[in-house]
């Protein structure tokens, strides 16, 4: 039933990025994993693309060691916001780490260096994981801000835009904000296939 529901998510994913300059994925905590497991299959299964994966939600180490072949996918480069601020960081060449979630500057700056170092004429994507934490860790109105801000910057230089959004109680008002800035919006539901 896994392979069903990650195969179902890497087309739905697939589907949308393509025509979309940006999509939010809204989905329960549930489905956390499997998601995952589409969004890295699907992105090691495009090597002539360019991906950077921000997460706020899981450290780096923790991602390379339940998604191996992660670490040798020379097209995705992770910025990890969170392990420092743990005190965690193993040097990898294939990620940045930033000090703390709070730094959002820093962390626009990190993604658009990264886009920067791509040739002109390669498919750029960028997957942000995810907004709700990023919610936990900075003020509401401080999100949504540095969201306007990251959707204008790489809409302006042709970078699609995957958010992750986790459904938790009590950020519905912001979460919904924020993830209907987005072209196209994906729900993922417990009984999605």
């Amino acid at each position: 039933m896994a392979n069903v529901l990650i195969d179902g998510l890497k087309e739905r994913i697939s589907n949308a990025i393509k025509i979309n300059q940006s999509i939010g994925i809204l989905l329960p905590g549930s489905n956390y994993s499997d998601l995952l497991q589409a969004l890295f299959e699907y992105m090691q299964s495009k090597p002539e693309e360019a991906w950077v994966y921000v997460t706020v939600t899981k450290p780096y180490d923790t991602l390379a060691k339940q998604y191996e072949y992660i670490t040798d996918a020379k097209n995705i480069k992770f910025i990890d916001c969170i392990s420092r601020s743990a005190g965690i960081s193993t040097p990898h060449p294939n990620c940045i780490y930033i000090e703390s979630p709070t730094m959002l500057e820093k962390l626009i700056l990190e993604i658009m260096n990264v886009f920067k170092e791509v040739d002109e004429s390669t498919k750029k994507y960028l997957v942000l994981d995810s907004l709700s934490n990023l919610i936990i860790y900075n003020e509401a109105d401080i999100v949504t801000e540095f969201f306007y801000h990251i959707v204008t910057r790489t809409r302006a230089r042709d970078i699609h835009t995957i958010s992750l959004a986790i459904e938790e109680e009590g950020l519905e008002k912001h979460l919904n904000r924020l993830i209907y800035l987005n072209d196209k919006i994906l729900k993922v539901r417990d009984s999605f296939i």
